[in-house]
């Protein structure tokens, strides 16, 4: 019988598991390289926009605050003097609610509540009629709002910790971000004197200013989320200089240092200046400029109203100290 001679056959190699991890590794690596090239261009790119967005609300507020300091010269203009800190009337318990100086400004712009006018009724009067000018009272005015913060935390409307309370129930104001200097004292309540340019029945006209308008704070900013901020209607309780419903509604001391601890437990921070912008806050000076203070400047207080033996800024809020002080 003849066989027939068959060659072997060739095995047959199944390569594609291996093209699958080559593949797969492949895509690894592109979509690794694809990742770093996106960290590379949106990581930068992401610094930029937040430091854009940073610096647009840090102009906004500077322009609010520019636009206080037209309306504060418009009040002078009208009255040759800045508007009082708060207004203690006669014939008024004196630990009332009283006006501050942002409603006097208000009341000379095209706002229907308050009018020169209407700040001829004391404040609690207002407030305990319970008619339709609480809700005005709480109008939202942006000029007195930062947007670097949160502004809507409680509708607009001032913190908890600074609301007068009424028949047990505490009764909100309009929120300010911004809060004139009352001076260098921590505890000239009611319409005893201070240094700075708005406390407590205070008359203050540039005369008074020796150590010059450019040097001198007007106003500055105060945040919510941290220190409480303010209220634009004024001052729960005239008497109180301790935080919470206080004249620092409307003011701040020059004790606390710039962009001071937040309030927990001690409140000098909501006494003083501080702001959510990276560095420092903005200050209204007289002469109706804008100046940046960085959370370093120069700081140091003490009972002593003497620039030799206080900071930088403590002598920019002293409107005559004798001495203009080296920035």
């Amino acid at each position: 019988m003849n066989s027939e001679s068959q060659e072997p056959e060739e095995a047959v190699t199944d390569d594609s598991g291996s093209d699958r991890s080559r593949m797969i590794g492949t895509m690894v690596v592109v979509i690794f390289g694809l990742l770093l090239v996106a960290c590379v261009i949106i990581g930068p790119m992401a610094i930029f926009l937040l430091g854009a967005r940073d610096k647009a609300r840090r102009t906004t507020c500077m322009e609010h605050m520019r636009m206080i300091g037209v309306q504060m010269d418009e009040y002078y203009q009208a009255h040759e003097r800045f508007p009082p800190g708060w207004i203690m009337m006669e014939g008024v318990t004196e630990t009332s609610p009283a006006w501050g100086w942002p409603a006097h400004l208000i009341s000379m712009t095209n706002a229907p509540y308050p009018t020169e006018g209407d700040l001829d009724v004391p404040l609690v009067s207002v407030l305990t009629a319970e008619d339709q000018r609480l809700e005005l009272l709480q109008s939202i005015f942006e000029e007195y709002i930062c947007p670097a913060d949160d502004a809507y935390a409680f509708d607009g409307t001032n913190h908890p910790d600074r609301r007068w309370t009424h028949k047990g129930k505490k009764v909100p104001f309009g929120l300010s971000m911004y809060v004139g200097n009352a001076g260098h004292k921590v505890d000239a309540v009611g319409s005893e004197p201070n240094t700075g340019i708005l406390y407590g029945n205070s008359e203050v006209t540039l005369d008074d200013i020796p150590d010059g308008i450019s040097y001198t704070v007007m106003v500055g900013e105060r945040d919510l989320t941290r220190c409480r901020a303010g209220s634009w209607p004024g001052v729960p309780n005239p008497m109180l200089h301790d935080g919470g419903p206080s004249i620092w509604n409307v003011a701040a001391n020059a004790k606390p240092k710039i962009n001071a601890p937040a309030w927990d437990g001690d409140t000098l921070c909501g006494e003083g200046y501080s702001s959510f912008h990276p560095g420092g806050v903005n200050m209204l000076m007289v002469d109706g400029s804008v100046k940046f203070f960085a959370d370093d400047t120069d700081s140091h207080w003490s009972a002593e109203e003497n620039s030799g033996s206080i900071g930088v800024l403590q002598q920019m809020m002293i409107r005559n100290d004798g001495e203009a002080p080296i920035e």
